[in-house]
């Protein structure tokens, strides 16, 4: 007899039962008003007829390049419904940055907002391609291909399913240690158990509200709206993020949980320590954070402002997700480390030939989900280069201690972690070399009060010449997003390599932190 078909293939499918099930509960407060249930399961499907009437095919990838609004969201789960590919894009990324995802994932359309149409004239302009079918969040009467129209003529039918588990549904494009993005490719069944293992780790329900003040192109901020949504929760989703706006949030909407950056999450005590007094949230249970480690005035800001909520980490990267969970009450031990592994993942230190350390020794760290990505599109090279069996690996180098515990040592591939954005020094390296007054220069990661880290770039200057960081960041500016801009500059006559004239960015770096600290110190 034949197994009977799953009714569920993809998230947006627990969507639909979440709205079958109440379908009047609020899905997503946002900056326009709200959304149900309903009207978001009605409008994902409509946008899944929609696209497929546009001429897409399953398995055709279609890129978005907006900020968040609750069409962002409706558009993730009609691409999962049209056997689509999502291609989320970072919307502060220069037209030669966003022109580079598209060409590379090979996007047969766009999602945009409005303000950002700009872009694609400046893409015209230069000669590059622009995907055929370009789709405006903005407004209808303004714009041929908009959304709102699109939705209108749409059937309120899905199309038929020709996709399963296995089939990609979306590629998050992470920064390359060669200075040009790499694109993992994530199928509907990773994204199935991944969820289901965070929800299951972070006490996801349906009583859930929570708030999204980040953007949810960024995986991280997407998984976790997504996540609710999934579950029947309540989404509070900002197009912005502002720490007073946030601690409004906390208290209009009865806010129960929260995923923040390690800056959202300082910015949001320090607002709520400036009023003088304890505040009364007594539906926050807990705010989560990751990116970068959480300073510990931070962490004594939190306890401080929100005494009754709980607080959590987590570590890892795109390809894996979050691997990692530290509590509360880890989080406060004199060790610092990352915490345990996290429900369904599994956690190894291996040494350069492949091999697993015992507990409490130093190499690579690995980690091993139920379900693995798919690989970075296109580009099998650096697929196999980051596996080691079923082992999966982002390049930092750390240790497991005797009660299992992951501590971070170094990031073995430079990676700056500033406002919880991953930058390569390579994407900035790669610009620099060009500067006509440059001979030579790195960048590595620098202690910054309000970021976390910042890149500072090294530079050796070509005889005869001075640069100045203004400079730096006029000739970045265009080529490469702001916030991989360097916000400091560093002059030498010399790097420091070694004798396969490779740059000792560790030397460099550890100067620059040792100098930090000593200057906390005193």
């Amino acid at each position: 007899m034949p197994a009977p078909m799953p009714h569920v293939t993809c998230l947006a499918d627990l969507v639909r039962i979440a709205a079958r099930r109440d379908p009047a509960a609020v899905a997503i407060e946002h900056d326009r008003g709200r959304t149900t249930y309903a009207q978001l399961v009605d409008r994902s499907v409509r946008m899944a007829s929609a696209m497929r009437a546009l001429g897409l095919a399953p398995g055709d990838r279609v890129a978005l390049f907006a900020q968040n609004c609750p069409e962002y969201l409706e558009s993730y789960l009609g691409l999962q419904w049209a056997g689509l590919v999502a291609v989320p894009a970072n919307y502060r990324l220069t037209p030669p940055e966003l022109s580079y995802l598209l060409d590379n994932s090979g996007a047969k359309a766009l999602l945009i907002g409005e303000e950002y149409l700009p872009y694609l004239d400046r893409l015209r302009a230069d000669g590059k391609r622009v995907p055929s079918t370009v789709v405006v969040y903005g407004s209808p009467q303004h714009h041929a291909n908009a959304y709102e129209r699109a939705l209108e003529q749409a059937s309120p039918s899905l199309p038929p399913r020709t996709f399963g588990p296995g089939d990609p549904t979306a590629i998050f494009y992470t920064s390359g240690t060669t200075g040009f993005p790499k694109g993992a490719v994530m199928s509907h069944a990773v994204i199935l158990s991944r969820f289901g293992s965070w929800g299951w780790r972070y006490g996801i329900t349906e009583e859930e509200v929570t708030l999204v003040p980040g953007p949810i192109f960024h995986q991280s901020f997407g998984s976790v709206a997504l996540l609710t949504l999934s579950v029947g929760g309540r989404v509070v989703l900002r197009r912005e993020f502002s720490p007073e706006h946030a601690l409004d949030d906390l208290q209009r909407f009865g806010v129960t949980w929260a995923f923040l950056v390690p800056t959202m999450m300082g910015g949001i005590a320090k607002a709520a320590n400036a009023l003088g007094r304890t505040l009364d949230l007594p539906r926050l249970r807990g705010l989560m954070s990751s990116g970068s480690r959480l300073q510990l005035t931070t962490i004594e800001g939190f306890e401080a402002a929100f005494p009754r909520a709980r607080l959590a980490d987590t570590y890892g990267w795109t390809e894996s997700g979050w691997i990692t969970y530290c509590r509360h009450e880890d989080i406060l031990g004199s060790d610092r480390s990352v915490g345990r592994a996290s429900f369904g993942c599994e956690l190894a230190i291996l040494d350069e030939d492949g091999n697993e350390l015992p507990r409490g020794r130093e190499g690579t760290i690995y980690a091993c989900n139920p379900i693995p990505f798919l690989g970075y599109h296109e580009n099998a090279d650096a697929t196999r280069s980051m596996r080691v069996g079923r082992w999966e690996t982002g390049g930092d180098v750390g240790l497991i201690d005797e009660r299992g515990f992951l501590h971070i040592l170094d990031r073995k591939k430079d990676l700056i972690v500033s406002g919880g954005e991953n930058i390569y020094p390579a994407e900035i390296e790669r610009v620099l070399v060009d500067h006509p007054k440059i001979l030579d220069v790195a960048v590595v990661g620098v202690p910054d009060e309000r970021w976390g880290e910042s890149p500072r770039a090294c530079v050796v200057p070509r005889r005869g010449e001075s640069v100045t960081i203004e400079e730096i960041v006029a000739f970045c500016d265009g080529k490469i997003a702001r916030y991989k801009h360097p916000k400091s500059l560093h002059m030498l006559e010399i790097l420091p390599r070694n004798s396969m004239g490779k740059v000792l960015r560790r030397q460099l770096r550890e100067q620059f932190w040792n100098d930090w600290r000593k200057g906390q110190e005193t």
